[in-house]
């Protein structure tokens, strides 16, 4: 089980993707917005510093851990509806804890700047930096989810949204068909055509990596070389 660790944060840095150009630019904000309020609610308990928007079209927030991290990822895929980038860093902070991220600095927001410049200029979906042996492992597998996830059509979305927002077993599957209109057959052919247990399975082991390496007694931070070179793993994130 995870618990807050005083000397580690974890920082989310989105950017939605080719936002200047979208013809409705203004709609998609606000949605961003709602989203932003909905996972702030959602995940109250976690939330060190709420989420919010930063820069236009680009949003940030703090949590204690990684425990919900893919949680606030369907949630931010099910309700921004618009492709974004995600930079996520782990490490320590600088100044003081503040409900306002605009007020906190430190290793784990430059780490998390770091990455979504990475996203974006390598046109990946999420990069994961914390210094650990295993950044790019997680990175590739959380690309590898993400990548599933956004090939779903608009109905596959729906119906493996609600399955795994209601419980992720044969009473869900018995709802989904109930609330679709549809046979049960079809809820799992679309489970199956989606993938769904394929990105799940990925996610639990991700998470048992986070698990392991949240919990380490000693985790020599990177060295950060502001002039591009990689970190002391000989990682380049």
């Amino acid at each position: 089980m995870f618990e807050i660790n005083i000397n580690r944060y974890v920082v989310v840095n989105g950017d939605l993707k080719s936002s200047r150009r979208l013809k409705y630019r203004a709609e998609v904000q606000e949605e961003l917005k709602t989203a932003l309020r909905m996972v702030n609610r959602r995940f109250e308990e976690e939330i060190l510093a709420k989420f919010m928007v930063v820069g236009g079209d680009s949003f940030q927030g703090m949590l204690s851990s990684p425990k919900y991290l893919f949680d606030i990822y369907y949630a931010f895929f099910e309700n921004i509806g618009h492709q974004f980038y995600l930079g996520i860093g782990v490490g320590d902070i600088s100044t003081s804890l503040s409900e306002n991220v605009g007020e906190i600095d430190g290793e784990a927001f430059h780490k998390a700047s770091e990455a979504l410049e990475r996203a974006k200029k390598e046109s990946m979906w999420i990069v994961f930096k914390s210094g650990w042996e295993l950044d790019a492992i997680i990175t590739y597998l959380m690309n590898f989810m993400a990548d599933m996830m956004w090939s779903w059509t608009k109905r596959q979305k729906e119906i493996i949204m609600y399955f795994r927002e209601h419980g992720e077993n044969r009473e869900a599957v018995i709802s989904a068909s109930n609330n679709f209109g549809v046979g049960e057959r079809s809820i799992y052919k679309t489970l199956r055509t989606g993938k769904y247990r394929l990105c799940r399975d990925a996610e639990k082991a991700l998470l048992d990596l986070f698990n392991r390496e949240w919990f380490k007694s000693e985790i020599e931070p990177e060295t950060v070389d502001r002039n591009g070179a990689g970190d002391k793993n000989g990682l380049h994130l």
